[in-house]
């Protein structure tokens, strides 16, 4: 009852909000903003006025991290945790507010990414050439993008929206580098302009051996060892390209295919791994068209198509099979006056899984209504709305999902803005769930969730100007998916379990450029997550009321950066707290404290630009693991140097 009462209190409310709205920009702006995040209300807003806490990570923060792909970009924001089955690129996955990688939405340039398969996406798939910058929006957005948007959405926006060249030169990246546990890799990127038209290719290649060192306890004593099967090689390969003209019309267009082929070492047990082995291949497309009708009414639309493809051996008993293909098409109208926007559109996927582990041709067709508003009710009042609806064809059931939230401004002249938004979300069960052989259960309903957050950002000067953040996310969801042994031994999935979520942020950070050679720029937070099952799966169950397994009470992130001259010294220093590797809370994983960090230098000579950087991991030596059972590397290094023409 509460649940529908919410709906409808939300519903009527965005009906009232509908007669006035948000600050209008002026149109052809739209190229040219830098921190402008557009993935909250499908509208631009800057981090102080959005109805939610917001993290942008840079582009100068993304080349300023270390490693090569997307986890360790996101390894350093306070806002995210990382689970990680070894050194990249293993598996890894994420959790927002406490909860699991099927429950926060990946998007790439908008569009999604999460497999249909699982409701996840192997971070380690992407790699961070490309990437301009990453939006991590806190809290549900299934009232905007649909399912698995419960924890939060993360979108990568790729460099397809840089502006052009101001030359019509072909622009020449080079890279090359050598790391621990035999490790190379190299990487070439052109990027050429003509008129209108800008385009940017790319290519990379990573081999390592993978033998990392790494204590391993047998229970009498640590023993230091090298993982074993862990070899992979993998590259990327894709372009960006951007066509604008009569300044009133844009195509976008990004594709890219990953290739890994990588060993899996499996559990450490104490004795060796089985013959492991997996092959990915990854292949994503989006087009997307813009039109500027006037500075009142844009139209925009988007096609994307994703065929990616699994293979997972054990020599000589397994080898299984996932081809995954997902088709999208997504048109929409954004209407901007004085005091008001509107943004409504239409959404269709279709997506299909031929597998040998589930029921042949499974396929879905989804079809998807949103409409989402903004508005200034008072100079220093934002309200934003936004509800939608989702039809599954397979299911034969719809999900309607409606969202609340406002920005307040008490003070005109102290930097504090208040923040608060409330609203159901939604996860529709996965081919998975719904069509594994022998086990899978095609009576299962949408995961719901009630999602509140408040908080408040300010900014003040003590000796440099800072930014304090304050955050604070209620999440409550209902019919969870659980799988639960049955009496023939299999086990099948059924909705009855629930999980109740409440988590605390706390950021500070500061980017001040103290001379014309020297700047500072630190970034900050620590995370208080408290989440717990909330049912019974049985009477007696001793897994209710218990923190949800691998997830830390706290976490602590803090990264440093310093450029000076020519030079530059970046730090990330990471805690990860108290957790428990299983549901009766009986198994504890000890916290740990890891420092990473790199050191580069520039030079310049004629036209050619040059960058040396020198990246440490793991720099105390730290023995840990983030999932009971996958050891991560003790310490490693790396060497890189690009050219740049």
């Amino acid at each position: 009852m509460r649940k529908k009462i919410t709906n409808l209190f939300l519903l009527v409310l965005f009906l009232f909000d509908s007669n006035s709205f948000c600050q209008s920009n002026d149109t052809l702006k739209t190229y040219q903003l830098e921190n402008v995040v557009v993935t909250a209300t499908k509208f631009e807003t800057d981090l102080a006025n959005s109805p939610n806490k917001i993290e942008v990570i840079d582009l100068k923060q993304i080349n300023n991290s270390n490693g090569n792909r997307l986890p360790e970009i996101l390894n350093n924001s306070s806002t995210v945790y990382i689970k990680s089955y070894g050194a990249t690129p293993s598996l890894k996955t994420i959790s927002l507010n406490g909860l699991g990688a099927e429950h926060t939405l990946i998007l790439i340039d908008g569009v999604k990414i999460n497999s249909y398969q699982n409701g996840q996406i192997d971070l380690s798939l992407i790699p961070k050439e490309n990437i301009e910058r990453i939006e991590i929006v806190n809290n549900g957005m299934s009232s905007i993008y649909g399912s698995e948007a419960i924890g939060g959405t993360i979108n990568i926006i790729t460099n397809n929206n840089n502006p052009f060249y101001t030359d019509d030169n072909l622009n020449v990246k080079g890279s090359i580098g050598f790391g621990s546990f035999n490790t190379s890799r190299y990487g070439l990127s052109l990027n050429k302009s003509f008129n209108n038209l800008n385009f940017n290719v790319f290519y990379d290649n990573e081999k390592s051996d993978g033998n990392f060192d790494y204590y391993f306890n047998n229970g009498r004593y640590s023993q230091l060892k090298k993982r074993e099967n862990a070899a992979h090689n993998l590259y990327d390969v894709g372009i960006n390209s951007q066509l604008i003209f009569n300044n009133t019309n844009r195509f976008n267009f990004y594709s890219t295919y990953s290739y890994q082929n990588k060993q899996v070492p499996g559990i450490e047990t104490g004795t060796p791994p089985s013959k492991t082995n997996q092959k990915d291949r990854n292949w994503i497309n989006i087009l997307s068209f813009e039109k500027i009708f006037s500075d009142r009414v844009i139209f925009k639309t988007g096609f994307n198509f994703q065929n990616n493809l699994m293979n997972y051996e054990i020599k000589p008993v397994t080898n299984s099979y996932y081809k995954n293909i997902v088709a999208s098409f997504a048109p929409e109208v954004q209407l901007k006056f004085t005091n008001f926007d509107l943004n409504t559109g239409y959404n269709f996927v279709y997506a299909k899984l031929n597998s040998n582990e589930v029921v042949s041709n499974s396929r879905r067709n989804q079809h998807a209504f949103f409409i989402s508003t903004g508005s200034n009710v008072l100079n220093n009042l934002r309200l934003f709305s936004s509800a939608r609806l989702d039809h599954f064809s397979d299911l034969k059931k719809n999900a309607l999902t409606s969202r609340l939230g406002l920005n307040y401004k008490p003070f005109e002249n102290i930097a504090l803005n208040l923040r608060a938004n409330v609203g159901n979300n939604f996860r529709a069960p996965t081919f998975n769930d719904l069509y594994w052989k022998e086990s899978g259960n095609p009576n299962l309903k949408p995961e719901q969730s009630f999602n509140f957050e408040t908080g408040f950002i300010s900014s003040f000067d003590l000796f440099v100007p800072l930014q304090f953040e304050f955050t604070y996310t209620y999440i409550n969801i209902k019919d969870k998916i659980m799988w639960i042994p049955q009496r023939n031994l299999l086990w099948v999935p059924i909705n009855i379990a629930s999980s109740e979520s409440n988590n605390y942020l706390l950021n500070l950070s500061f980017n001040q450029q103290l001379s014309e050679q020297l700047n500072l720029r630190l970034n900050s937070g620590v995370n208080f997550i408290n989440s717990k099952k909330t049912n019974e799966s049985f009477i007696g169950d001793p897994t209710k009321g218990k923190y949800l397994p691998y997830l830390p009470l706290q976490s602590i992130k803090i990264g440093l950066m310093i450029e000076y001259k020519s030079l530059g010294l970046n730090l990330f220093y990471t805690h990860t707290g108290k957790r428990f590797s299983d549901f009766e809370n009986k198994k504890q994983m000890n916290p740990f404290n890891i420092l990473d960090g790199n050191i580069s230098f520039k030079l310049s000579l004629w036209e050619i630009r040059a960058i040396l950087k020198f990246e440490a991991n793991n720099i105390t030596n730290t023995d840990y693991q983030t999932i009971s059972g996958y050891p991560m590397p003790l310490r490693n290094y790396f060497l890189t140097i690009s050219i740049n023409y």
